[in-house]
């Protein structure tokens, strides 16, 4: 049998310490305070077996924020409702809680039975059956006791271990991550922190990162129950030691996980369900409590998008950053006077997120994922970026994608069939257009691609080497043209190529900007790109970059001096670079990053070695 923790719930005074101490044996009021005012006011864990812990949790309405802490990592409910009050209003406000964190099951508990008669508790067990319709406890026992006597306690601890048997942990993610509810120092120790392990599993002397602060820590021991232990998996009540720590720095709220795998936001995308139990509507940028995990922050609601009757979908701007999952579940409490209005779980992440898409997220996690990968379709993802968006190892994400045949998964890039079919035929479109357009146009360079659709320099190799393979296109030292593309020449054309020729000879040595290209042979600027382009595919010049241009036979003699130079030398700076070929600094420094950029040279500092490209 695995780990499973159970919390009670339940309207304060309804007897639930009371009850754990009798099931066993543990008085879990440990404040002074708890003590004198017969309350429970902070969190109080207990253990039933070696496999079994009970987390009793406050039931006063002024310690909801607690009971949320406590019941954000339990597995199972015990919902305890006193026979002599019998359903009260913290009573619906926990069993929503324990509806909206998504606890297995549970089991309901009627105490103070001695108090009143059999009539009276059948009425209360009456008003029991028809608050749980519809909750995760609407097929729950209902079990009468009585702490002080013990009566009906045994029956109770026997229906408890049959279902902690039957307790199947959801399938979620293998990377360890653990919210803590408690922390304290012990002396020769350090700073300890307990909580329920939410994923993964944890080994003495890993490197844990404390979430929101990004501050990293390594486990120098754990215990489970008491005892000493190795590891802690998914499920288990863990006490870690935490190495070099100070107390202060980590707290009720805190999130340890292995580094880098969780994301720090102040922004998320939701959908929430409003409470039937409430009369609050909610409003656009609404101030809120959020129950994050064991954390409470204040944030605000905004562009909220009716789905359906109570379910919202909206942007979530806390007021501190925190970390947090997708799929992770949440609770909305009013900002004052508190009251649980809403549970949620988190969609997406981050700031960069379109506004215009929030209404349209689903709640299904297959179809969110199809979604997601639509939305940044000109510029797809990594397996690795998306395990870490679902905080999924990469074997589970893929597993995930694999499930969907409508996802393609090549050279480490997650796109859709149908988005890849739309971007080559749009690509296609556009070089087609712009290479039809001009007889003497041979190519495009690839960048102009990446530009025209914001695409990623991957996705666009992906998309250009696609067609190369589909005999379509043809892709060369980040040029792309057209297979069977023909480029012609009519007299005019003739004529202003020999204009352009005569400009770049003349100048010294025969280097020329566009610009001045322009001003000295008259031509329209559009026409002098296409015929420069034209005639640098012809090789009888050279594109140093968007303004410089320089003729072959210059460049030729350029690269045998420097040719010369690296016989004799390792190394060239600047200046012996101006002292070989005569240049300003105004066009030789764009030459050796021309010369960088094809790797005749590689930059060391301010010295170039020379690299493997020949220009032969």
């Amino acid at each position: 049998m695995q780990q499973v923790v159970i919390g009670t719930a339940g309207h304060i005074d309804h007897g639930k310490t009371a009850l754990v101490k009798a099931l066993t044996g543990i008085d879990t009021d440990t404040l002074l305070q708890e003590k004198n005012r017969g309350i429970t006011i902070d969190l109080g864990f207990a253990y039933l077996n070696e496999k079994i812990t009970i987390v009793d949790v406050p039931g006063h309405q002024k310690f909801i924020r607690n009971m949320v802490a406590g019941a954000s990592t339990i597995h199972l409910g015990l919902l305890v409702v006193a026979a002599d009050d019998g359903v009260m209003p913290q009573t619906l406000e926990h069993l929503h809680i324990l509806d909206s964190l998504a606890i297995i099951s549970g089991i309901i508990v009627v105490t103070k039975i001695d108090t009143v008669d059999d009539e009276w508790i059948e009425m209360v067990i009456q008003d029991i059956e028809k608050i749980k319709k519809g909750t995760v406890l609407s097929s729950s026992k209902i079990i009468k006791v009585d702490s002080l006597s013990g009566k009906g306690i045994n029956n109770l601890k026997e229906n408890i271990l049959s279902l902690a048997n039957t307790v199947k942990l959801p399938v979620s993610s293998e990377n360890f991550k653990l919210y803590v509810d408690r922390v304290f120092s012990k002396q020769g120790y350090g700073t300890i922190v307990t909580g329920t392990v939410k994923s993964g599993m944890i080994s003495n002397g890993d490197v844990v990162e404390l979430l929101p602060d990004k501050i990293q820590a390594t486990i120098r021991g754990i215990q489970t129950h008491g005892g000493n232990t190795n590891s802690v998996s998914i499920g288990d009540r863990a006490a870690l030691n935490l190495s070099k720590i100070e107390l202060g720095v980590v707290r009720r709220g805190t999130i340890l996980s292995e580094p880098k795998k969780i994301t720090v936001t102040d922004t998320i995308v939701a959908s929430i369900k409003i409470s039937k139990h409430t009369n609050w509507k909610i409003k656009n940028n609404q101030r809120v409590r959020i129950h994050l995990g064991t954390r409470e922050v204040l944030a605000r609601l905004k562009f909220l998008h009716k789905k359906k009757a109570n379910y919202y979908n909206c942007l979530i701007h806390f007021e501190k950053k925190v970390g947090v999952t997708i799929n992770e579940l949440f609770l909305i409490r009013s900002y004052s006077p508190m009251e649980t209005i809403a549970n949620g779980k988190v969609l997406d992440l981050g700031k960069s997120l379109e506004k215009r898409l929030i209404k349209d997220y689903p709640l299904d996690l297959n179809e969110r994922i199809v979604f997601l990968i639509k939305s940044c379709s000109n510029n797809p993802k990594s397996l690795e970026q998306w395990s870490k968006t679902f905080f999924l190892t990469d074997s589970v994400m893929l597993d995930l994608l694999g499930s969907n045949d409508s996802i393609k998964i090549d050279n480490d890039i997650v796109f859709l069939k149908d988005d890849l079919m739309y971007w080559k035929k749009t690509v296609l479109e556009y070089v087609k257009g712009l290479l039809n357009s001009s007889s003497l146009r041979g190519y495009i360079e690839m960048n102009k691609i990446c530009h025209k659709f914001n695409f990623s320099s991957k996705w666009a190799h992906y998309i250009v080497k696609s067609f190369v393979a589909d005999g379509v296109l043809i892709f060369n030292n980040g040029k792309v043209e057209l297979v069977g593309q023909s480029n012609s020449l009519n007299k005019k054309s003739k004529e202003d190529i020999k204009r352009i020729k005569k400009v770049i000879y003349d100048s010294q040595h025969e280097i020329v900007s566009v610009k001045d290209l322009h001003k000295k042979s008259s031509l329209n600027p559009k026409i002098i790109n296409e015929l420069v382009f034209f005639i640098s595919k012809r090789k009888e010049v050279h594109l140093i970059n968007s303004d410089l241009i320089i003729s072959s036979k210059s460049f030729n003699n350029l690269i045998h001096s420097l040719n010369d130079h690296f016989v004799k030398n390792e190394t060239l700076s600047v200046s012996e670079f101006k002292d070989i070929t005569g240049l300003t600094r105004k066009n030789a420094i764009p030459i050796l990053e021309y010369l960088d950029k094809c790797t005749y040279t590689i930059r060391n500092g301010a010295e170039r070695l020379k690299g493997g490209y020949s220009f032969e």
